[in-house]
Order: C-alpha cells, then structure tokens, then sequence
C-alpha cells in the first residue's frame, strides 16, 4: 500500500512580523495520509522577503498522549516513521540527548535517520563553538557522540528511541515500535527547555552497551 502524494495548500498570511515586510508571510500545508496512522498536515510559515520560517505538525484525528518507543538495531530500523510536533519531545536514550519544545523547536515528518542527521548537524555546530572556546573536555564528548550516532547507523550499536507528546500530535510508526499512554505525572514532567539538552553521565557507560 503506496502512501498518497502529499497535497500542498498555500496561504498568504499578510505582513511579516519578524522583518515587516508587507504581504510576504504565507503558509505552505502539506496534508499526509499516512498508512495505519492517518492523516497529518506539516505546516510551513515563510516569509518571501527575509526568509523567516517556522514549521509544525499536526494529526489531524484525534489521538491521546502517548510514550512510543523502538530500539533501534539493524539498518531497516533507520526508516522508522517519526511524525514530530512543536509539542513532542524525542529521547535518545543511549546518547542523552532530548529534542524538546521550546523556541527553536521544529515540526516535521521524517525518520530515525532524518532525526539522527538533525542531531549529527546540531552537534557539529556545537563542537566548532566549543573548539573556538578551545573546551577539550566538551570536543571530546561531542566527538563521542558522533561516533555513537555513526555506529548506530552502522548497525554496530544500538539506540532506544522515544517520543512524547501531551496532546497526542506526535508518534513512532513501524513494525517493531511500542506505545503506551502518558501518565498524569509523566505529562507535568515533560519539558519546555532547550531545544537539545545533552546529559554527559549517559557517555560514561556506552561503550559497555
């Protein structure tokens, strides 16, 4: 079963609030129908005039908040489905990474990879700010992090791979992912923070798993 090519819906939106711009924001609506999921809309907000964008998703049935979770551990794993929402946060167990909402956070439909490769780009910047603060303790994680996301894609690691979402608009889809609903207690829990938070304590122990 082939998914549907995405209908694309555009919106002028009227004048750009970051640079003024008359008449130069308009928004860009995908819709996905997306087998044994639904249907979902990615929403891209830009700006023709200063290149401002945001962009968001949203399921368009209704779903309860929810922990889906998949191990990651042979290549086919890579292609896990990840519908992301400005609301979701994704865990990378292993490497102590979370992608959580906040300002710089990012709606989008991609997969395991796409997700690994936003991080690798994320830390890459990362290391060339801590190279420039000449910080060698800091490289020397970042560089062990990447090293992890390439043997994961290698099939040489494994990766638990987890995303939240309060108000149920982001989820894993694939054979091998679990899901759950989110407890009250797990919901107050879950984080406006940065948009990529590291936990160094999770670098100590990955070279034994």
């Amino acid at each position: 079963m082939s998914e549907e090519k995405p209908a694309i819906q555009e919106i002028k939106l009227g004048d750009c609030p970051i640079c003024g711009s008359k008449n130069t924001l308009k928004a860009l609506q995908y819709i996905h129908d997306i087998p044994y999921f639904g249907k979902v809309m990615e929403s891209t907000i830009i700006c023709e005039k200063c290149g401002y964008r945001s962009a968001d998703v949203m399921i368009l049935e209704e779903k309860e908040p929810k922990l889906y979770t998949v191990k990651v551990e042979e290549e086919k794993d890579l292609f896990t489905r990840v519908v992301r929402s400005k609301s979701g946060t994704i865990e990378l167990e292993e490497l102590g990474i979370k992608i959580e909402p906040g300002p710089a956070s990012q709606g989008f439909v991609s997969n395991v990879e796409g997700v690994l490769e936003r991080v690798r780009e994320t830390l890459l910047m990362a290391k060339d700010f801590k190279e420039q603060e000449n910080d060698k303790e800091a490289v020397k994680k970042i560089d062990e992090l990447l090293d992890y996301i390439e043997d994961v894609k290698e099939g040489k690691k494994s990766l638990t791979v987890k995303i939240m979402d309060p108000f149920g608009n982001s989820a894993l889809i694939g054979e091998k992912v679990k899901s759950r609903l989110l407890t009250k207690e797990e919901i107050k829990k879950l984080s406006t923070g940065p948009y990529v938070v590291i936990e160094p304590e999770k670098l100590e122990d990955k070279e034994a798993k």
